[in-house]
């Protein structure tokens, strides 16, 4: 909602302005609802809103109980830099910056709305059209397509939505408390929805300078905060982001998490990886508060080993197709363990067999490939990849000129020691993944190939 005005007329309200920080709460009418939805964005609220059994049942209430919609929803939390009352219980809500004001929470309760209004505006001919709408990203074009219809059925609606605004006092201290306090508000009031530590820490700005780094065909791909519909979760980049962090080792910055993290981890704990990286972030030698709680990385050190996310999903994915032919190559028969499966489209599937009936694709790029396994078997190879970098005044990049053509030209030689070591766990992917000495012999072998 950045650098937006809206006017909500409340129904009942009371104000408390005795404090800095100033709230201002009551009961909506539905022509204030219409009129937030068309500028409303949830890019403030930590989660996304999604459609589900918790906005079907808020539906119902306003469908079967409209009155009584106000008692039984908290409804929604904004957070805005201005409020100015106007005559008639109105007031001129202004929303400056989108990263902290607008919907702090009850996008949910903001997405039943927008769907009761729609199902109303468009009748029983608008329900195919309606479900096509997954989540709060899905509504904005089928709003403005529809605005008239909206205008006309306005005033059929019968309820009050509860809404409390958060906005600071008109002084240099006031904007100050705002800044400091909002965050926190916002994580406090999402608790109870069990917000993940991912989604908090997207939410404090830990993962911006990952975001900046990656290749833009991904950061779409990926969920950043709750329900927001990625294809990747953001805690396996966050996993893969540890590779090259682990190069800050002993450089004498002592920096949080850094020197205890265990490489197992990328694969056998991913949480851990998200707990350190927030230890991390929120250290003041890494990274400052520049709005309330959100923080802005300022550590060169950690910004370099970001900056190499643009090719470890990449990587990733080469060990990922590479590594059964340079198993076969170090021992035939990696299509006979347990846990693989095989696309050969002249071997159709059987309900018993090992052959798939479309190819398998990689993790990140989603690129097709002939053998579908447990990552666990190269996690180890993909942990080397930190052999690969090197941290050299002050900053963290790679040692080699084409990370790619080193994949290339070393994994089946690799392979000739490392599948002694996949035969030892009994060709158990989770023992593979799991094993520290795995690791350590995985990332000698890289290091020697140098």
């Amino acid at each position: 909602m950045k650098n937006q005005k809206v006017v909500l007329r409340y129904d009942d309200v009371s104000t408390r302005d005795k404090y800095a920080l100033r709230r201002l709460e009551g009961t909506v009418t539905p022509g204030s609802m219409i009129r937030l939805i068309n500028i409303a964005d949830l890019k403030a609220n930590p989660r996304e809103a999604k459609v589900g059994d918790v906005t079907d049942e808020i539906e119902e209430t306003l469908t079967q109980t409209p009155e009584l919609f106000q008692f039984k929803s908290k409804g929604l939390l904004l957070a805005a830099s201005e409020c100015t009352p106007l005559e008639r219980n109105r007031f001129e809500l202004t929303f400056e910056d989108s990263d902290i004001e607008g919907v702090l929470d009850g996008g949910h309760n903001l997405l039943a709305i927008a769907l009761h209004i729609l199902r109303h505006a468009l009748g029983e001919s608008g329900e195919k059209t309606l479900n096509r709408i997954r989540r709060w990203e899905d509504v904005a074009e089928i709003w403005d397509q529809n605005l008239d219809k909206i205008d006309e059925i306005k005033s059929q609606l019968k309820f009050f939505a509860p809404v409390e605004v958060l906005y600071p006092q008109a002084t240099a201290q006031g904007r100050d408390e705002f800044l400091n306090a909002i965050l926190a508000v916002a994580k406090a009031r999402n608790n109870n929805a069990e917000l993940t530590e991912e989604t908090k820490a997207n939410k404090s700005g830990y993962y911006e300078a990952i975001r900046a780094a990656l290749d833009p065909k991904l950061v779409a791909e990926i969920e950043w905060k709750t329900n927001d519909g990625g294809r990747i979760k953001v805690r396996d980049i966050v996993a893969l982001s540890w590779i090259a962090l682990s190069k800050l080792k002993g450089n004498g910055d002592n920096l949080p998490a850094v020197d205890a993290f265990d490489p197992v981890n990328i694969y056998n704990s991913k949480g851990s990886c998200v707990a350190a990286l927030n230890e991390l972030m929120e250290s003041d030698k890494v990274s400052v508060k520049s709005k309330g709680e959100i923080r802005e990385l300022t550590h060169t050190g950690v910004k370099s080993a970001f900056a190499l996310m643009k090719d470890l999903p990449r990587l990733y994915d080469l060990i990922y197709t590479e590594f059964p032919a340079a198993y076969n190559n170090a021992s035939q028969g990696f299509g006979r363990i347990g846990s693989v499966s095989i696309w050969d489209p002249a071997k159709p599937r059987s309900k018993d067999s090992k052959y798939l009936r479309k190819p398998p694709h990689t993790k990140f790029y989603r690129s097709e490939c002939e053998y579908d396994y447990p990552d666990g078997f190269i996690m180890p190879l993909v942990w080397s990849l930190s052999e690969l970098m090197e941290y050299r005044g002050g900053k963290v990049s790679w040692k080699v000129a084409n990370p790619d053509k080193f994949i290339h030209e070393n994994l089946a030689k690799t392979l000739k020691v490392y599948y002694g070591m996949v035969s030892l766990a009994n060709y158990d992917p989770q023992k593979v993944g799991k094993t520290s000495s795995i690791y350590t012999l995985a990332a000698n072998d890289f290091q020697t190939r140098l």
